[in-house]
């Protein structure tokens, strides 16, 4: 392990959390080729660029977008395995536009998102539309809140999902452009671009209808300068849209689970419990490599690196669901570092990488793992722990489980072995036993933080409402929860 992978001694760079941060806009496990593909998805699920039209030759487009005609051929071969462009060759070919097909139902696009990833963009689309909303109401002029009655007049008009979707864009553009805020509006676009038609996808004429009432109830508080009403209204909006979104969702995975028959939550279960096993593993040899009590010479940082075999063997056996692992040292277990983690992770390209923290306790960003939960819990109760869902805001920046546990030696803690598991891998391998049950049922941590559930108004990350019927799971201290009058199942 490098000096700057980890804290404070020849300066720690930038850490894994904030390289993230800096490169999210054009994160990609396909560098600048899988950039340029995500931008033109986003024209074509924007309907900038429009089904069946042709691009230009890729010479000329290349040299549009800025890149080599390597880099395109790279995108393009992206956008195609998607489904999104085809090429024809012989007279009149070239490559052209496969715009999604509004009408697919429950198709790919739609099982690219985790029910927690479409709660978590919710989150995401109502944070932006309703400080939109409240600017627009302080600033709008008359002339900008004629343009708003003009684009919802075009969205009432609107009958397929993509005139729908391209219309209520246009209508939140103009709410952000009577905000006064650019940034404001390329986020719109960008959101737009991210969720495509899932908003209005299935949506009968009574949903369009509300949709509308409520973009024209949104249009009259900025017109009264009402940003309080004008907030909400947006909100509500994309709420609404949110859960129909997890609605179907959930329909999805129980069609999927009628088609696959996949197993159940003990299955799961025995799946947790062997990469527990295998972090007690991990935590035997990191005891060996401390000496027995009386004994000199504390091991070193270097001498850690003789645990990445095992800790790139648990991500490798448990790909899919632990998306990091490794050891984290009690202080002063080594000679040369107080604090330090041997760990890796599985980077956005699908391949380990070292996890890079600030572990300087004078830095801003200093990581005091000694305080976070998982560290805690595995030193208070010597036994494992699974701690979460919560936001790994110090490390990855994902929602995140982690399973831990204890390592001593001779009554000594010299540590943590520990796996990190995200909500979005968990979610998708306990769904199928969730679904079997014959009424919603939700699956929480022993603290009442919803992981999991099967009705779109528990969506993950949310706090389980005090009464219903809460009983043991069989995946360790999480808990099956049912309400005494649970809401309607997937919609």
């Amino acid at each position: 392990m490098t000096d700057v992978a980890n804290a404070g001694l020849t300066g720690v760079g930038l850490t894994t959390a904030a390289a993230r941060a800096v490169l999210a806009p054009a994160a990609s496990a396909n560098g600048l080729a899988g950039l340029v593909a995500q931008r033109l998805s986003e024209a074509i699920r924007l309907g900038l660029l429009l089904d069946g039209e042709r691009l230009p030759p890729e010479a000329r487009l290349a040299e549009q977008l800025g890149v080599s005609t390597v880099t395109l051929r790279e995108a393009l071969a992206v956008l195609r395995g998607e489904g999104l462009v085809t090429t024809r060759r012989g007279r009149g070919g070239g490559t052209f536009v496969s715009a999604p097909d509004p009408a697919s139902g429950l198709g790919r696009r739609l099982r690219e998102f985790s029910v927690a990833e479409l709660r978590d963009l919710g989150d995401h689309r109502a944070a932006i539309a309703a400080t939109a909303a409240v600017l627009a109401a302080e600033r709008a002029l008359p002339g900008e809140i004629a343009e708003l009655d003009r684009q919802l007049d075009r969205l009432r008009a609107a009958r397929t999902a993509s005139d729908r979707r391209r219309a209520a864009l246009q209508f939140s553009v103009g709410v952000a452009a009577a905000a006064q805020s650019p940034r404001l509006l390329r986020e719109e676009q960008r959101l737009a671009a991210e969720v495509g038609d899932l908003p209005w996808m299935q949506a009968s004429d009574e949903e369009h209808a509300a949709a509308v009432a409520a973009r024209a109830r949104l249009t009259a508080a900025v017109g009264r300068g009402d940003g309080g009403a004008a907030a909400d209204i947006a909100r509500q909006q994309v709420a609404t849209e949110t859960a129909r979104m997890i609605g179907l969702r959930l329909r999805a995975y129980a069609l999927d689970l009628a088609a696959d028959q996949a197993g159940g939550l003990s299955e799961v279960g025995a799946s947790l419990d062997r990469l527990f096993g295998m972090l007690y593993g991990l935590g035997a040899e990191l005891a060996g490599l401390v000496p027995a009590a009386g004994g000199t010479g504390a091991p070193r940082r270097d001498d850690l690196a003789a645990l990445r075999p095992t800790i790139l063997e648990v991500l490798a056996t448990h790909r899919g669901l632990a998306a990091g692992a490794g050891v984290i040292t009690a202080p002063d277990v080594l000679a040369d570092a107080p604090l330090w983690l041997e760990w890796w992770w599985t980077s956005p390209a699908g391949s380990p990488e070292q996890l890079r923290v600030n572990l300087d306790p004078a830095a801003p960003d200093f990581y005091d793992y000694t305080a976070a939960a998982w560290y805690a819990n595995a030193l208070r109760s010597g036994g494992p722990q699974a701690t979460g869902p919560y936001v790994d805001y110090f490390c990855t920046g994902e929602y995140t489980i982690t399973l831990s546990v204890p390592v001593r030696a001779d009554g000594r803690f010299l540590g943590v072995a520990a796996a990190d598991i995200l909500v979005p891998s968990l979610e998708g391998q306990v769904m199928p036993g969730l679904l079997a049950s014959a009424h919603p049922v939700a699956l929480t941590s022993p603290d009442g933080r919803v992981i999991a559930a099967t009705a779109r108004d528990w969506a993950p990350g949310l706090r389980w409402p005090s009464g219903g019927t809460v009983r043991p799971s069989p995946l360790g201290d999480w808990k099956l929860a049912a309400a005494p009058q649970p809401p309607a199942g997937p919609q």
